[in-house]
């Protein structure tokens, strides 16, 4: 049985990431280790995530049969704020796909809660995306 994951991005996400990386120019570099992680942490906890670190988002809908979650603690070293950087990403994990896969990055003066219609029409069409 395959226990690596793939990571993929939504289009969108890529252009907001990219948007956001004149706000934090090393964004990028530390998205790459952000992923790292990830797949550590997948790895190290059997394949469930530690609340600490991803919070699972609640109530968006029964389209989403996939659970989602919101990374806070992100460290940016652009930015001296220590893990509490005010960046936000949010990702679906798919244990039957393999797959983590990145829907939305986001500054968070910017924007409080993630996008939920995203959510929910990605996982409705979850076979186009995964």
């Amino acid at each position: 049985m395959k226990t690596d994951y793939t990571i993929k991005t939504y289009p969108k996400f890529d252009k907001e990431l990219k948007k956001l990386t004149r706000k934090c120019p090393t964004l990028k570099q530390d998205f790459e280790r952000l992923k790292k992680v990830l797949l550590l942490d997948l790895k190290r906890g059997d394949h469930r995530l530690t609340q600490d670190r991803y919070h699972q988002i609640p109530r968006l809908g029964q389209k989403v049969n996939f659970p989602v979650f919101k990374i806070k603690k992100f460290r940016c070293k652009s930015i001296p704020e220590g893990n509490r950087s005010p960046f936000r990403f949010i990702f679906i994990l798919s244990r039957k796909h393999r797959v983590i896969y990145f829907t939305e990055c986001y500054y968070k003066s910017k924007n409080e809660i993630e996008n939920k219609k995203r959510i929910q029409d990605i996982c409705s069409n979850y076979e186009q995306y995964f």
